[in-house]
């Protein structure tokens, strides 16, 4: 499930429509309909941090959905970078 999956469910289990969102987090409806479709992601900490108060999801939910999990190597590399 990608982010914008993760915001849609998340919106419609509170009963939220797009524009309560936007307003209560200080964005556009258009701008969460974008987030939504994956037309590109909330990358500002600041609309992370609004968006997973929100919607009552767990801090840093979001940012681990768009950029992974920082302490993990690549797949490729093992511990050390070897």
């Amino acid at each position: 499930m990608g982010c914008g999956d993760v915001i849609r469910k998340a919106r419609r289990d509170i009963g939220m429509t797009q524009g309560e969102l936007a307003q209560k987090i200080g964005c556009t409806r258009t701008t969460v309909c974008d987030w939504e479709n994956e037309k590109y992601s909330p990358t500002d900490a600041k609309n992370l941090a609004a968006l997973e108060a929100a919607l009552g999801l767990p801090n840093g939910e979001l940012y681990l959905l768009i950029y992974g999990n920082p302490t993990t190597p690549p797949a490729d590399r093992g511990p050390g970078g070897n």
